[in-house]
């Protein structure tokens, strides 16, 4: 399956909420539950955790990533599908966009049996380690040592750039 992109109208997006889930420059793993935005319910209900990261001015331009790890039950894996958001200031970007079926190494993942017997046990939401987040659940960028996520954000800065959503 090739790489797809969804554009998502991101105009009613408040910088003061996302910097309250994720001040800039750090990241956070998030339950789905408490993740509220224009990605859709649908695929957010289907999220193993949200990985949220932001880059940026804190009072310029910053960018969000929040690396949905949806459970693919029918391919048996944990697949990555990035979101990515652009404030200028307290101003959103016009346009976020969704990656999907990106190509990274390890973009997605089998996990091991377990993992499937505590889903089964506890229903989706932080009930097993995934081996593609951070081994903490908040720190600085700097300490980011998953390259997978790190090859998401670039990804996503891509597909902003070319949209020219990101001012260098």
């Amino acid at each position: 399956m090739g790489e797809k992109v969804s554009w998502f109208n991101t105009s009613n997006e408040q910088r003061e909420y996302w910097e309250r889930l994720c001040p800039p420059n750090e990241y956070r793993i998030l339950s789905p539950s408490s993740f509220f935005t224009v990605i859709p319910d649908q695929l957010i209900k289907k999220a193993e955790s949200i990985f949220l990261v932001s880059s940026g001015s804190p009072q310029g331009q910053i960018l969000y990533m929040a690396n949905i790890h949806r459970v693919d039950s029918s391919a048996c894996a944990i697949d990555q599908e990035p979101f990515g958001i652009v404030f200028n200031g307290s101003s959103p970007s016009l346009q976020g966009c969704l990656l999907h079926h990106g190509k990274w190494n390890n973009r997605s993942v089998e996990p091991p049996q377990e993992f499937w017997t505590a889903l089964n046990s506890c229903g989706i939401g932080n009930c097993y380690p995934f081996s593609e987040v951070p081994s903490t659940i908040a720190g600085h960028v700097s300490d980011l040592k998953v390259k997978s996520q790190h090859d998401a954000f670039s990804a996503l800065v891509d597909k902003l750039k070319n949209k020219s959503l990101i001012v260098d």
